[in-house]
């Protein structure tokens, strides 16, 4: 009777610690993101002396902190939000190797910013490839989630060297905010054609069930941010109307922000130029919510979805 006591004891245990193993295994992936990623906005690496706030030469060690940390956390990819350099297309030549040292699952992925344009015009043409960019616009899709890259300088005077859009066009976009805080030529503006090519992406999103988070370089809120893409009014109508977009994300205005409109999340993230020590984010994407967790001057928060 002892022994067949002990035996039903030990059977209860073992269930016990299988229940609990499971519960353990249960919060731990509850508590994991679906999706990790690692994100970096205007480095704007130069190789000349600080000038105000503005650290050029330190983007190279604060980019290997932050890649550093993207390893650490093993995100599943980084993104660049644009200004990689801050003016002559040698500089690429200091900031980009410092990208290789992600470990080799990371998978890394750029947009374009106004600063990446300050080089001679006939470097233009290999500017995607030297950011090894598929297209100046371009999406790709992870576990139920689209991220969408825009190109926020489609329609600018510096880029227009290379687009050869006719100038009136450029200075139409331009012209339209006049009186306004964003009335200034080193903004731009996203055409007709990306418009047409981002709706397609979200009917893509919507009729797949999946959830979107836009990239970009320029800010679309709050309104009276000096930074705004030019025809900004023109994107939050097509934000509003695809209920699958859950944030748009930028950087351009160093000093970063948070604005939530529509049941959408705009962040910019700050620059890591404007900082004597660091700054850049890991954005974990669970369920019912986004988590972005800042190092350096960038904070950190948890948004509902």
């Amino acid at each position: 009777m002892f022994r067949s006591l002990t035996r039903l004891v030990v059977k209860y245990l073992k269930v016990i610690l299988v229940l609990a193993s499971a519960l353990v295994f249960a919060a731990c992936t509850a508590n994991k993101p679906i999706v990790s990623l690692g994100l970096v906005a205007d480095p704007q690496y130069a190789d000349q002396p600080t000038a105000g706030k503005r650290y050029y030469r330190e983007s190279v060690w604060k980019l290997k902190e932050a890649v550093d940390t993207f390893n650490h956390y093993k995100v599943d990819f980084v993104q660049t939000l644009g200004d990689v350099i801050d003016t002559k297309w040698e500089s690429y030549d200091s900031i980009l190797p410092v990208y290789r040292r992600l470990d080799p699952h990371i998978e890394n992925y750029h947009s374009l910013g106004n600063h990446d344009f300050s080089i001679d015009s006939t470097h233009m043409p290999q500017l995607l490839d030297r950011l090894s960019m598929p297209a100046f616009y371009y999406s790709y899709t992870r576990k139920g989630w689209r991220f969408i890259v825009l190109d926020a300088t489609d329609y600018a005077f510096f880029s227009n060297p290379f687009h050869n859009y006719p100038l009136d066009d450029v200075d139409g976009y331009y012209q339209s905010t006049q009186g306004q805080p964003n009335h200034y030529a080193w903004n731009s503006a996203i055409g007709r054609a990306q418009q047409e090519w981002l709706k397609s992406e979200l009917a893509l999103a919507e009729s797949a069930g999946q959830k979107v988070i836009l990239f970009a370089h320029m800010p679309l809120l709050p309104e009276e941010d000096s930074h705004n893409l030019w025809n900004g009014e023109e994107i939050l109508t097509i934000i509003q109307q695809n209920p699958s977009v859950v944030a748009y994300i930028n950087g351009h205005n160093h000093a970063g922000s948070y604005h939530f409109q529509d049941g959408v999340h705009y962040v910019t993230v700050f620059g890591m130029v404007d900082t004597e020590i660091s700054s850049y984010a890991i954005l974990n994407l669970y369920k019912n919510s986004i988590e972005l967790k800042g190092f350096g001057n960038q904070r950190s928060f948890r948004l509902k979805m």
